[in-house]
């Protein structure tokens, strides 16, 4: 990239263009139903945006006044605040957002995270209607927003595109279209697209030019594009076609000590779900039998499985809770590191044996085929092999066959239960166990083996709509978490797998 003009700081040269690599292609810009948060965060902004470490930054709103019990905030949103057609974005825009996610007709599958704003639990339930949740626009500039209870990050939740305004405007006008393409959106952050359809492979965004921040955007285009494979990734970063990339597996080592090589810690988790549900009736009593799944469990070496697939940074989990993500309110403990059931999740193949042969004399099944489903990535396949060459080494009569599709295709599957095992991947979208504790209650969407417990659901419950004291909803957390891994609801592969890549300094 050339050089341009420098800001008056020198901090970052102006007109420059990027081009970034994905590995899935984007499937929609309507904030309610997408289900990558990340790809939308260039062109969507809401009342705060992540800064530098995760910091909580201001973004749509200038202020902000919180209530004696934490329970009603009351934000001013910018004067400037413009979509990029020019049009004065307002509070009624995020009241209109809100509710629209919520409503059971949207069928958000990311609903779940108003919960804890008043209301909204009922809402989701069913027992009241959309227009029954705690946001109000007082005013044009000012948004009111009162909750059940105190939530200690929800600062940090507003953050992310899903509580980003929209325009009803817009989604009257297009309806079944809206967001489909990059012309039947409106966009609130520092980028807009102007090249771009639901499938296509690559998306092309330029600056906001009525965006309330545009003097601190440097980039003149942003491209992203997504991943052909591993090798022609690679190659085209090379060659200059492309300035961001992520490695995978054997390109790690070859690259790790180049000055372009980054490792970004990010909180998420691989892990398999069982479905209980499956209409494969021999399948289902052995994924129903708690000692095949410790067995499965304790037949992985999840070191193996990072150092074999993936050859990065990953750790292996301490059970679902990433490291990193929150630490204790009293001791500054991390919650990986106090989570209570770790031996579930490390590699004993003796044990895992014993439970295996012990599970086959309860089934009355010595012999067993399970499909493992997983999206057709290169880092999924990867994954996918070493589970199946680990489990079928250590468990007698155990056969794996994958079966394999596009991302798109394996949710698909995922809810429609149309699965054995199912390999699937979370990312914490807020800095608090529940990020991942919620995912494996009943009611939700991505709990797609349909595991239950009551005791679960309860704690669960209680940790995200009663007023407990800090210490006590931790303690409440590590319970349900202990309850989770005892049970092997789920089997965790990697924790804390970092994006890996291949990236130049964008400085001047």
């Amino acid at each position: 990239m050339k050089k341009q003009v420098t800001d008056n700081h020198g901090v970052m040269s102006q007109n420059q263009t990027a081009t970034i690599v994905e590995a899935t292609p984007l499937s929609t810009v309507d904030i309610s139903k997408v289900s990558s948060f990340n790809k939308l965060r260039s062109s969507t902004e809401g009342l705060y945006r992540l800064g530098k470490n995760g910091r909580v930054d201001p973004g749509l709103a200038t202020a902000v006044k919180i209530s004696h019990g934490a329970t009603v905030y009351d934000f001013t949103i910018r004067d400037n605040a413009r979509w990029s057609n020019g049009a004065p974005i307002t509070a009624s825009d995020f009241v209109y957002s809100w509710k629209r996610t919520i409503a059971k007709s949207t069928k958000s599958v990311n609903a779940n995270l108003l919960s804890g704003i008043k209301n909204a639990s009922k809402i989701r339930r069913g027992q009241l209607p959309a227009s029954a949740l705690g946001v109000q626009a007082v005013s044009n500039h000012h948004l009111r927003v009162t909750l059940d209870h105190p939530i200690t990050y929800f600062k940090t939740l507003l953050a992310f595109p899903l509580f980003a305004p929209q325009s009803s405007t817009m989604v009257a006008k297009y309806g079944a279209q809206y967001g489909k393409r990059a012309t039947t959106q409106l966009y609130s952050g520092p980028f807009k697209l102007v090249k771009w359809h639901s499938g296509s492979l690559t998306r092309t965004l330029v600056p906001n030019p009525y965006y309330w921040d545009k003097a601190h955007v440097y980039l003149h285009r942003l491209t992203i594009t997504t991943s052909k494979s591993p090798a022609a990734d690679l190659a085209s970063f090379q060659a200059h076609h492309a300035d961001e990339i992520q490695l995978s597996g054997n390109q790690i080592p070859k690259v790790e000590t180049q000055p372009d090589y980054v490792v970004r810690p990010f909180s998420a988790m691989r892990f398999i779900s069982y479905n209980f549900n499956t209409t494969n009736q021999q399948a289902k009593k052995l994924l129903q039998n708690r000692n095949a799944r410790l067995a499965i469990s304790h037949a992985i070496n999840r070191r193996q499985l990072i150092n074999n697939a993936l050859k990065n940074a990953s750790l292996p989990p301490r059970g679902l809770v990433t490291a990193g993500l929150s630490k204790n309110p009293q001791t500054g403990s991390d919650f990986a590191d106090q989570q209570r059931a770790v031996n579930r999740v490390k590699g004993n193949l003796k044990l895992a044996q014993q439970e295996w042969q012990l599970a086959q004399k309860q089934t009355g099944k010595t012999h067993q085929t399970l499909t493992l489903t997983t999206p057709n990535d290169a880092t999924s396949l990867q994954v996918s092999k070493e589970v199946k060459s680990q489990l079928t080494k250590t468990l007698p009569g155990l056969r794996i066959k994958l079966v394999t599709g596009s991302f798109t295709e394996n949710n698909q599957r995922g809810l429609a239960g149309d699965f054995e095992l199912f390999l699937s991947y979370w990312g914490a979208d807020y800095p608090d166990p529940l990020s991942f504790l919620q995912i494996m209650t009943t009611r939700s969407r991505h709990n797609y083996g349909h595991w239950e417990n009551d005791r679960y659901n309860d704690l669960v419950t209680k940790v995200s709509s009663s007023n407990l004291s800090a210490i006590d909803r931790w303690n409440t957390m590590l319970t349900a978490e202990e309850v989770l891994m005892k049970d092997q609801a789920s089997r965790h592969c990697i924790n804390r797998q970092p994006p890996t890549s291949l990236t130049p300094n964008l400085t001047g």
